[in-house]
Order: structure tokens, then sequence, then C-alpha cells
């Protein structure tokens, strides 16, 4: 087949969001740019979870549960017609900067990945990812999982750099 045939022109509009969904679902898991949320809070020993570095406002715990939060009321927009979003900022932040115990701190990483397989079952399961969520002002479902994608990606950065002013990155 001729390349330079414009692969709209070769392929229909199912091939192209398979495309896309792979590549979205891909770009979720973060492995080929920069750390991953799992990798970025691997090892951190819980006494420095909740230590907030000279100059910077966050902790790693207040970070890796900012990240969790977000995510939730993301996937919360994505699913649910009633949708009401939480108070900014405290429902997006925890009220502490230290998690309550290693428990919670498993709980959240646990939770960020389960919400990112989540992503990408939905974005595998829409039959056209880039309609307009219902009830959704005028935003796509494609848009809102990209936020998503690019909300952790920003603050997975933010632990590592925090990390790093704590001396504990990288992890052993």
């Amino acid at each position: 087949m001729d390349e330079r045939i414009p692969s709209g022109d070769r392929h229909d509009r199912a091939d192209r969001y398979d495309r896309w969904r792979n590549i979205v679902a891909d770009a979720l898991d973060a492995r080929e740019a920069h750390a991953t949320l799992e990798h970025a809070t691997a090892d951190l020993a819980p006494e420095l979870r909740g230590r907030r570095p000279a100059g910077l406002p966050h902790s790693p715990w207040e970070l890796l549960e900012h990240v969790r939060l977000a995510q939730a009321d993301l996937l919360a927009y994505l699913a649910d017609p009633g949708y009401q979003a939480p108070a900014w900022p405290d429902g997006y932040w925890p009220p502490t900067p230290q998690p309550s115990g290693d428990a919670a701190w498993d709980d959240a990483v646990a939770a960020v990945v389960a919400g990112r397989e989540r992503l990408k079952a939905l974005l595998r399961e829409l039959p056209d990812p880039t309609a307009a969520i219902p009830w959704g002002a005028g935003h796509s479902y494609l848009r809102t999982i990209l936020v998503a994608l690019d909300h952790e990606a920003y603050h997975v950065g933010q632990i590592v750099l925090v990390r790093r002013l704590l001396g504990a990155w990288p992890p052993p």
C-alpha cells in the first residue's frame, strides 16, 4: 500500500480510534518518558512520607493523596450524571502532611494504580473516546482522561523533586 496515501483514507474511524486508544493507554502507564508513580513512591521511609522540604509546600504524602483524590474525582466525573465536584481545595488535598500509617500510603498507591486501570478500561470501552460527556459541559471523555494522565505525571515529577530534596532519590 502506498504510504503517501493519508491514513484517514486507508483506515476506517474504528481503526483510528483503536490506535488512539492504545497510544493513550500506553501513556497512562508512563513507562517511556518519566518515572511512574509506583517508582516515585517506592521504598520511601515512613518517617519521610510526611516531611515537607524547606521551601516547598507539600510532603510526598500530600502529593500522593492529592493525585488519588483528583483521579477519583475525574473518574466520578466520567461516570456519574449526577456528579458534584468536591470543594476546592479541601476536597482535593489531605488534611495533614503525613499519612495515618503505612496502610494509608500503600492504599493510596494501590488506588491510583487501580484508577489508572479503570481509565484504560473506560478508554477501550468507549465507542468514540472523542465524544462529549453528556453531563460534562462540553468536555470529551478523551480530554478528561488526558487531564488525569497529565495531572498524575506532573505530580509524580513533584514527588521525585521532594524525594531528591529529602535525600531519598533514587529509591534503593
